[in-house]
């Protein structure tokens, strides 16, 4: 069989869902460090150990509902509903508070300064830690997706399962609780 990973993700979503194994897994494959990442978020550092479970529930739901995905939203939309319903069930089902434990590095290009680019990300960590503590999780979710996943407005509505104009001020609102640490972490 030829090499799948020239067809976009809607392709290979239909040939997914036609029952095409292989298909899944090139999908698979391109979202499990995103939604990894994205699920370890949600957890914290109380659901480091089960994140790879979770992950692994994630593709298995979403293995077993591809018939259903609708090619008006992009795939990883899709995928990333599927994601964040799994986490919290999880998180239901154990009835533990989240914790944030670390976020994603940013990907340098070796053309920024070591030191700088150090205090960033020790920066960065420090507001996704403030924002997962208090946040609440639909804004904690939308705020990932539109800064850490830049995800368009629709996509994240589609995701935490409301409006668009809701998101804006979830948005809105997140901005403004964290603008405080924001300004502190700055200084």
């Amino acid at each position: 069989m030829a090499p799948l990973d020239h067809l976009d993700d809607a392709e290979l979503a239909r040939r997914a869902g036609a029952g095409c194994v292989e298909s899944f897994a090139e999908l698979a494959r391109r979202y499990q460090t995103r939604i990894v990442h994205y699920v370890r978020q949600v957890l914290g550092a109380s659901g480091t150990s089960d994140a790879d479970d979770v992950t692994q529930d994630s593709f298995v739901r979403a293995w077993q509902a591809i018939g259903s995905y609708d090619g008006r939203w992009a795939f990883s939309t899709w995928l990333f509903t599927i994601a964040r319903r799994t986490c919290l069930n999880h998180v239901r089902s154990v009835k533990r508070r989240r914790v944030r434990e670390t976020v994603s590095v940013p990907v340098l290009d070796g053309t920024d300064d070591p030191s700088s680019t150090a205090v960033a990300v020790e920066r960065a960590v420090k507001l996704w830690d403030v924002a997962v503590r208090s946040l609440s999780e639909r804004q904690f979710t939308a705020l990932w997706l539109r800064y850490a996943e830049s995800k368009s407005l629709p996509e994240i509505a589609a995701v935490v399962e409301t409006t668009e104009a809701n998101v804006k001020v979830m948005l809105f609102r997140a901005r403004q609780r964290l603008a405080p640490f924001v300004h502190d972490l700055m200084e």
